[in-house]
């Protein structure tokens, strides 16, 4: 997967998250507000972002409804490691560890490789800062790209298709 910055001359700033040759959401935020608004299979949602944490910097993530569904954090500004929290369970990445612009996402303990995702044709509109969180779009898509991935019934998610029993009428 990779992400892929599309502007098409707004104010808004737009990416576009694709596997291979298909195009699997896109990002649009919006320059005014820390919102933004994502399409994908699972339709269209609006997300919220906020920074928290003067000496431990964070990224949070809430829903339409203002409720919070996430968070981001560096173990330490500059590393590219830390942590994401979605929905109740926690994920390890490790960005550009090989200055690849590759980003990893494993499970809490480090034992199995998630998924892996491409922000080499984005870095140069991220900013150089000494935290990735300072930057909040890189934050913003890192939380995107765990929320599509790990949907229910994403290809691409670590989770698994429950099927639903059959109803059954007397």
């Amino acid at each position: 997967m990779k992400w892929v910055s599309v502007n098409n001359g707004t104010a808004n700033e737009t990416f576009e998250l694709w596997e291979t040759d298909e195009k699997l959401a896109n990002i649009t935020f919006s320059g005014r507000t820390r919102f933004a608004r994502i399409v994908s299979q699972f339709g269209k949602r609006i997300f919220a972002f906020e920074d928290r944490g003067l000496f431990s910097p964070k990224k949070l993530i809430r829903n339409e409804y203002g409720i919070k569904m996430g968070k981001v954090e560096e173990l330490k500004p500059g590393t590219g490691k830390g942590f994401v929290e979605l929905d109740e369970k926690k994920y390890f990445f490790i960005y550009n560890q090989d200055n690849t612009g590759e980003l990893t996402i494993y499970d809490e303990s480090m034992q199995k490789n998630l998924l892996t995702c491409s922000f080499k044709t984005i870095t140069h509109r991220l900013s150089k800062t000494r935290s990735l969180l300072l930057d909040g779009k890189f934050a913003s898509l890192l939380l995107v790209l765990c929320w599509y991935a790990f949907q229910p019934h994403s290809a691409l998610g670590a989770t698994s298709i429950v099927k639903q029993p059959d109803l059954i009428l007397p």
